[in-house]
């Protein structure tokens, strides 16, 4: 409520100054012109005494200017000349010797001829004056007097006196350059004026807002008179300030109720809230340790409502969380972790799709041998090492482990995520197992195991990925020709005593650079056709 009475308050000043400084403008110049028109009369009545009249023909120079002198006095006016119709100045109350001189401004006179008078402004000693020019009939015009009101801070501050608005009275000359001629606000705030003021306020209809220091002033420029190269105009200001003080005590007593209030509705308010907000912090503070990874939680919220409820749902949900969590961990020890992902955020059923898969089969050579020498504690040890060090080789480069048959890994590169290098990745892997497989035969000595060798055997081809299985025990893995052919060319590194050998369709597939060596073609068993077959070196 405060805030809408502040906005208010303001809006309804801004009207009304908007509304006062329109009524002012009129005052203004009704102001200005019955200056003149008083002016008038009695410049008119004394242009028909006959006295007067005779005196202009009759009478010296300093007697005429005497005469006027007189008559300025006694109509307040700040200068008066007596023109003669040849436009020679006869008589001047600012400069007695201009008699017999050319009139400032013959145009003024001509206009006047034409009008028959004439009110107008011009510039007469560097100063603004407004003036009135009358034909001395007799009956017929023997002379024109010229009658000045000089344009100045006082003469404005008389204004005020009556309209309240400040006034302001601008020279705009020819180059766009803004003069103050004469203003009734005090001289600090005429600076700031001068320097707010551009040509481009000038233009603008209707009333708008100035800043004079820390002051809003609504304002309303208007024009006054165009003279030679120069425009004037007149510029009506009220502030917002003056308008606004007795409200400004209202709205002190109104901040005050408003801050009695706002305090009352707090402490209500606070009272009301922590029967919510407490229930909530702790759910917040349950939700972060569930980010954290404790799902060994329990909300203990008893209030029967909707809050009630949902510390229920969320119990149930950690509980949920947490069976999921184990159930993940655990099939991520069973499964890689990608088949694991795959396999949680999808629907698990039977069936696959086609897709171009690259399988690394891989057999350490003589292992039947070897577990006859050797306790089973001893051999089940060096295979678990030697199984994780290859495993994390393969999952590095982005393959999956679909399964361990014995001593052999089963991996693909393109399923169940593919990539657009898979044949490059499962290249590396193989260089990097070969690579491990040296240093794992140096711990292996080092504990009275004979060093070990293995085969690889690499082949990309169009299979089957998907889950095989039954409805109630099921597998995610890839079928096809292509798995077979991977495991026929590990085979074949026994016999040609290589530890890693090609199918053609993957050196079709090489997309980065190699060592690799043709080593001819093959027949595999279970194929008909020969299979061309290359070794791999190392890297190119």
């Amino acid at each position: 409520m405060f805030l809408f009475v502040n906005l208010a308050a303001m809006a309804s000043a801004r009207s009304i100054i908007s509304e006062n400084l329109i009524v002012e403008h009129r005052v203004f110049n009704t102001i200005m012109d019955n200056r003149i028109r008083q002016i008038s009369e009695s410049a008119r009545l004394l242009s028909m005494d006959y006295a007067f009249k005779q005196s202009i023909s009759s009478v010296d120079n300093k007697t005429l200017i005497s005469i006027i002198e007189n008559l300025r006095q006694r109509i307040n006016a700040d200068f008066i000349t007596l023109v003669s119709l040849e436009y020679t100045v006869m008589a001047d109350t600012i400069k007695p010797d201009l008699s017999g001189k050319q009139f400032m401004s013959r145009a003024l006179i001509e206009k006047a001829e034409e009008q028959g008078e004439l009110s107008s402004i011009t510039i007469r000693e560097g100063g603004y004056y407004q003036i009135e020019i009358i034909p001395i009939l007799a009956p017929d015009p023997i002379a024109w007097l010229v009658i000045g009101f000089l344009i100045n801070d006082t003469v404005l501050k008389d204004i005020k006196n009556l309209i309240l608005a400040q006034i302001s009275v601008f020279e705009l000359d020819s180059g766009g350059r803004l003069k103050i001629v004469a203003s009734t606000l005090p001289e600090g705030l005429k600076k700031l004026l001068f320097g707010k003021v551009k040509s481009a306020n000038l233009s603008v209809e209707g009333n708008q807002s100035i800043i004079l220091g820390q002051n809003e002033y609504i304002s309303l420029i208007s024009p006054l008179e165009k003279k030679g190269g120069s425009n004037l105009y007149v510029l009506l200001q009220r502030s917002m300030d003056d308008v606004l003080e007795p409200y400004y005590r209202l709205r002190t007593r109104l901040a005050i109720i408003s801050l009695i209030g706002l305090l009352i509705s707090f402490a209500v308010s606070m009272r009301i809230s922590r029967s919510v907000t407490r229930p909530v912090s702790t759910l917040v503070d349950g939700v972060r340790q569930i980010e954290g990874g404790n799902y060994d939680l329990h909300i203990g919220v008893t209030q029967r409502d909707e809050l009630g409820e949902l510390s229920n749902a969320f119990n149930n949900m950690a509980r949920g969380l947490k069976e999921r969590d184990l159930v993940s961990d655990l099939l991520g020890k069973v499964v890689s972790p990608v088949i694991a992902k795959e396999l949680l955020s999808k629907k698990v059923e039977l069936g696959g799709e086609e897709k171009e898969v690259t399988i690394l089969f891989s057999d350490v050579r003589n292992f039947t041998a070897l577990s006859e020498k050797y306790p089973p504690t001893i051999i089940l040890n060096m295979l678990n090492k030697y199984l994780t060090v290859m495993s994390a080789i393969i999952e590095s480069h982005g393959g999956v482990i679909d399964k361990y048959i014995g001593d052999a890994i089963m991996a693909l590169f393109g399923a169940p995520i593919s990539h657009p290098d898979d044949v490059d990745r499962a290249l590396h892997a193989a260089l990097d197992m070969n690579e491990a497989l040296n240093k794992l035969n140096v711990d292996f000595q080092s504990t009275g195991i004979p060093p070990i060798d293995i085969g690889i055997g690499i082949n990309t081809d169009i299979v089957v990925a998907g889950n095989m299985g039954s409805a109630h025990r099921l597998n995610y893995t890839v079928i096809g020709d292509g798995v077979n052919l991977a495991s026929r060319l590990e085979g074949l590194t026994k016999q040609y005593k290589k530890r890693i050998i090609l199918s053609d369709s993957t050196y079709k597939k090489i997309k980065d650079s190699y060592k690799i060596e043709q080593i001819g073609e093959a027949y595999v068993k279970g194929k008909t056709k020969s299979t061309i077959i290359y070794t791999l070196i190392g890297k190119g």
